[in-house]
């Protein structure tokens, strides 16, 4: 059950990094389980907190968490916008497991050294018209989620 809040719900987030009017992007494995070979934002699944007290917004440490790891670029909690950018949700219905999307708008004063993962091939930073001119699979389809993300000012 790793990567996921429970068997059946995950909390996917997603960040819209932009830095001198350009967004960072990144390229998935060819052998990601979805959607391989495609262009994503910096992010990804929620684990169940891992604590014995209260906790208010443990989601927030897990999106800086992954941003590090998947370009090497540290963004302080303060960075991010106070309301989240995007929230939609999905139900996988063959397995059964309903999926909260959540997306972040971060501005670095910026752009910043990147130092993609194993997770991806390439990374770029783009002007948002340029965005059509990338594969983000169903997720940058007129109704995708990241193009939602990418599209909200």
């Amino acid at each position: 059950m790793s990567h996921q809040l429970t068997e059946q719900v995950k909390l996917l987030q997603k960040a819209v990094i932009m830095a001198d009017g350009e967004l960072l992007i990144l390229k998935r494995s060819p052998h990601a389980h979805t959607r391989p070979a495609q262009w994503d934002l910096p992010g990804g699944n929620c684990e169940w907190p891992q604590s014995n007290t209260d906790v208010a917004n443990p989601n927030l440490p897990e999106l800086l968490r992954e941003i590090q790891e998947e370009t090497g670029i540290v963004v302080e909690a303060n960075s991010l916008s106070a309301v989240p950018l995007h929230v939609s949700t999905y139900f996988e219905a063959d397995k059964q497991v309903y999926t909260i999307i959540v997306g972040w708008k971060i501005f670095l004063p910026a752009q910043s050294p990147v130092v993609i993962s194993e997770e991806h091939t390439e990374f770029a930073w783009i002007k948002l018209d340029q965005f059509d001119r990338y594969d983000f699979g169903f997720a940058g389809k007129s109704n995708g989620f990241i193009r939602k993300m990418v599209s909200q000012k």
